[in-house]
């Protein structure tokens, strides 16, 4: 299986920004037709429950979801915004999302994010960038985050990716549009950062 390969767990859900984080990141790696996750049904009625044992706190099923011969693996609808959630047959070809353990932020589709580092695109690179997206990175205590923009192509009229020390309440570390290659951003203090891709149009650009 690819998330055991990579030290990770099938990818459970428990709250609603974990679900979105998942479904942008999934259709920034081309699963836009949908992705397993870590969760299965048993028996008449659809009991359901997470494969690594998590506690059940979050839902998303279409309504009159999990049905009764539609299948026993649970995937997520990409397609949409929404990123709702059907049972389904485990023959149907679909990627997997991963998670590495319980604390670890939802990773990517194949490969889970380290603690050390990793490599996000907006939606859609380098085909599309219409799609805002928001990333938000933690690490420990004391430790501070660096950011590379290896690419940005964006319209500078009305596409700006913004870089934020911190999450919500933190400042302003760049605000950058236009074209940019191999800059450089650390947050002052914060442990946290957020990189919010925010396009006005994002005609006929590639993104980050």
């Amino acid at each position: 299986m690819n998330c055991k390969k990579l030290g990770a767990n099938l990818a459970s859900i428990h709250n609603s920004q974990e679900n979105a984080f998942l479904r942008r990141l999934a259709v920034s790696k081309g699963a836009v037709n949908g992705l397993y996750l870590g969760a299965t049904i048993s028996g008449k009625g659809g009991n359901f429950g997470w494969i690594d044992g998590s506690e059940l706190v979050f839902v998303n099923f279409y309504p009159g979801f999990p049905r009764d011969g539609f299948g026993d693996f649970i995937a997520m609808d990409t397609t949409t915004t929404a990123g709702q959630w059907m049972n389904n047959e485990c023959t149907e070809k679909l990627p997997v999302g991963c998670i590495r353990d319980k604390g670890e932020i939802v990773s990517s589709l194949y490969n889970y994010i380290s603690n050390h580092s990793f490599q996000i695109t907006s939606p859609g690179f380098p085909f599309s960038a219409s799609t805002p997206c928001d990333f938000f990175r933690a690490t420990d205590k004391g430790k501070r985050i660096k950011a590379k923009v290896i690419l940005l192509e964006a319209n500078s009229c009305c596409d700006h990716l913004i870089i934020y020390d911190g999450n919500l309440g933190g400042g302003i570390l760049a605000n950058i549009t236009g074209e940019v290659r191999n800059e450089t951003y650390i947050t002052s203090s914060s442990n946290l950062m957020r990189v919010s891709w925010q396009p006005n149009g994002g005609v006929n650009v590639m993104g980050i």
